[in-house]
């Protein structure tokens, strides 16, 4: 579907947008370091994620944020685009496996063309 392969390419420039913030950090301060998905989302917008925090705790529970969500922000951002981008991308190649597509161009079959008779 053309959906999952926008979003795999949406997915994989992200990847590369982390990859160049990662590569001018290393550049500037001296030390390699990349950029965890918590850390991104803190740069973004710090007040949401604190309402994340606020709101796992609250409601479902502290261990929940202990075990399973501060695990998976510290994700580096990279690793996260990159294979998430590149399921999408697969997915999208498998869901129009029974028309002819290419990578750009969508499940529909090709037009035919009138043929202008003599």
């Amino acid at each position: 579907m053309v959906v999952f392969r926008v979003l795999g390419w949406l997915l994989l420039a992200m990847a590369v947008a982390a990859v160049v913030h990662d590569g001018l950090a290393w550049s500037t301060e001296g030390t390699f370091r990349l950029l965890g998905l918590g850390d991104l989302w803190s740069h973004l917008d710090v007040r949401s994620l604190n309402g994340a925090q606020n709101a796992v705790q609250g409601f479902l529970s502290v261990s929940l944020w202990n075990w399973l969500v501060r695990p998976l922000l510290m994700i580096p951002s990279l690793l996260a685009f990159l294979v998430l981008g590149l399921v999408f991308l697969w997915l999208g190649a498998r869901a129009g496996r029974s028309v002819e597509t290419g990578l750009f161009v969508g499940s529909r079959p090709p037009r035919r063309r009138r043929s202008r008779g003599l």
